[in-house]
């Protein structure tokens, strides 16, 4: 659909519009501003009106005396009360009076199931609403209030009497009362709902038809807090089509030209609101953000004319860009990536190299130790007795005053010094495993033993101060597993979340298992620690470190040797301030081992 179809399109809904309006407006006859002679005669006819409730409410108020001066000697007890309800009720036949209520201390003695609304003050002058449920809810009554003094009250109790009558009809042919709830009383049975609101405007003199015929008709409150009086008398019809042609006319002239100015603004606005959007989003994308333009807006709907096709070519020239520039980023985090992997591998190669030496004179020293310990222990007197430097005299002397359990102590040293090192030297094989990539030794392994063997190392290797670690129950279960790259894993995970608790005032660590389905387990370490900040996205990656003397390899590592398992290992933090690690192992069943 081309622009300029739709500009003929618009026009020729404007003449159409134009048409009904005028149409409409002509078919009703409603508000024309009258003479100011009219004016008088309608505030004339309203003070008719609150003249005769005046009058009426003033009769109303005597007649109200005279009943009260009848039935002071009335006994308004519960033994008296039938008798007076009779007296009252004959009181009202008589003198054409619709309601009659005595009260004491406000507590209705007569019909106390009717509740009226009151308090009926004597101010005002003008029919109200005795009742909002009940008989007297369909009506409005002229009330007043009268004092009185019972003999069959206390001088304490304070009495008093409202009468009600509803108001007789008036000789002005036009006129309606009502308040927030509807129709008071009036000449007029009803007045549709809306015509109300468009009279409540106050001081407008207007002229409606009503019953086929037109009347002039004004409406103000009766007073400040009072109800609405309309009144209203009846006009010329002749007089008022004269009239009534010329102000058509020129409001016809005004509505063509509000109509066209409308137009013009809503087709200027459809045209170039689209645009100048087009043009943000050029300048926008020129700035490096790949945002496309809002075809779903109600403000900037694309269809089928030239905006909307350029729109649409735009958005997809932005999608091109953005899938082109994330995989430009994706292949320089992968190339990133392969330049950490061969650091790394040549840091291993050069750790291994300077490590392995060392620790294989550890091991071999370790195991002469361990040699000679158990040679003494089986021959303590070793070298002869005579000679006083010679091992086996000191090892026979040591033996003579009862040093059993210091050698015992030895060989545990000795042992421990050998295992620490063996382990040591598959750590150095884990790294050369992560620098090479080659996968892990897996095979059926208890996850319960290689745990608790995990933490009497961690628990041993340093002390824990107040430290409160935390174990829960695991599963007795089978994992396919490499225990050494296992306990390489946990260990790394414990000694972090140990530094990140060195600070906090009560330090927790947790450390538990669980199943997230039938063939995997996870494990999780927690901590109570500060958290991990703007480095949890970064965490795995090799040389990433938050500690001022990490390596950044202890979790890529982790990652490595998870990943190796067939896991995955995760970071989060929990609403309750915890950081939880996360790694899974596979699971196995006894029958699939065997």
């Amino acid at each position: 659909m081309s622009i300029r179809f739709k500009i003929g399109l618009g026009f020729a809904f404007l003449i159409v519009v134009l048409t009904s309006l005028t149409s409409y407006w002509a078919a009703q006859t409603l508000g024309f501003t009258l003479e100011s002679s009219d004016l008088g005669k309608l505030i004339g006819l309203r003070a008719q009106v609150i003249d005769a409730y005046r009058s009426e409410q003033e009769s109303l108020a005597s007649l109200s005396r005279e009943i009260a001066l009848a039935i002071e000697t009335l006994d308004f007890s519960d033994s008296g009360l039938e008798e007076s309800i009779g007296v009252i009720e004959k009181l009202k036949r008589q003198m054409a009076i619709d309601w009659i209520e005595v009260y004491r201390d406000d507590v209705p003695l007569l019909y106390p199931s009717v509740r009226l609304e009151g308090p009926f003050l004597t101010s005002r002058r003008w029919p109200v609403r005795l009742a909002r449920t009940g008989p007297l809810s369909g009506s409005s009554f002229l009330v007043t209030t009268t004092f009185f003094a019972s003999p069959s009250m206390s001088m304490s109790m304070s009495a008093h009497m409202v009468v009600a009558r509803r108001p007789p009809p008036l000789s002005i042919p036009f006129y309606f009362a009502w308040d927030a709830d509807g129709r008071l009383d009036g000449s007029i049975s009803e007045l549709p709902e809306n015509d109300l609101s468009d009279l409540e405007i106050e001081g407008s003199t207007q002229q409606r038809l009503h019953g086929g015929r037109l009347f002039r008709m004004r409406a103000d409150r009766m007073a400040d807090d009072g109800p609405f009086l309309l009144v209203g008398y009846e006009a010329d019809m002749a007089a008022l089509s004269r009239t009534g042609v010329n102000a058509l006319m020129v409001r016809l002239a005004f509505l063509e030209v509000i109509g066209l100015l409308i137009l013009g603004y809503f087709l200027g606005r459809r045209l170039f609101e689209p645009l100048e959007r087009l043009k943000i989003g050029i300048e926008r994308v020129a700035d490096g953000h790949w945002h496309q333009l809002p075809l779903n807006d109600p403000n900037f709907r694309s269809e089928n004319d030239e905006i909307g096709i350029l729109a649409r070519s735009f958005n997809r020239m932005v999608r091109e860009l953005t899938a082109a520039q994330d995989r430009l980023i994706q292949v320089q985090n992968q190339l990133l990536q392969k330049e950490k992997m061969a650091v790394l591998g040549r840091f291993s190669a050069s750790v291994a190299h300077e490590i392995n030496n060392p620790l294989g004179t550890i091991l071999i020293s370790a195991g002469l130790l361990k040699e000679a310990h158990s040679k003494a222990r089986l021959n303590p007197y070793l070298g002869g007795a005579s000679d006083g430097d010679s091992p086996g005299w000191k090892l026979g002397l040591a033996n003579i005053s009862g040093a059993e359990n210091t050698r015992d102590d030895d060989l545990e040293d000795i042992l421990a010094i050998i295992e620490e090192t063996k382990r040591c030297r598959k750590i150095i094989e884990s790294l050369l495993r992560y620098a090479h990539n080659k996968p892990p030794e897996l095979k059926p392994v208890s996850f319960g033993n290689m745990v608790a063997e995990t933490i009497e190392r961690f628990q041993g290797a340093a002390p824990t101060g107040k430290l409160k670690f935390a174990c829960e129950r695991f599963p007795d279960t089978l994992v396919m597993a490499d225990p050494t790259g296992i306990h390489q894993v946990l260990r790394n995970l414990l000694e972090n979340s140990r530094d990140a608790v060195a600070g906090v005032a009560s330090p927790a660590i947790r450390l538990s298992a669980c199943y997230l389905d039938e063939n995997t387990l996870r494990v999780t370490v927690a901590d109570n620690g500060p958290g991990l900040g703007e480095a949890a996205g970064h965490l795995f990656e090799p040389l990433m470190t938050t500690k001022t003397q990490g390596t950044g390899l202890g979790l890529a590592i982790c990652q490595s040797i998870v990943e190796g398992h067939g896991g995955r290992i995760w970071v989060e933090r929990s609403s309750d301030g915890w950081t939880l690690f996360h790694f899974t192992l596979v699971r196995v069943f006894p029958t699939v081992v065997s």
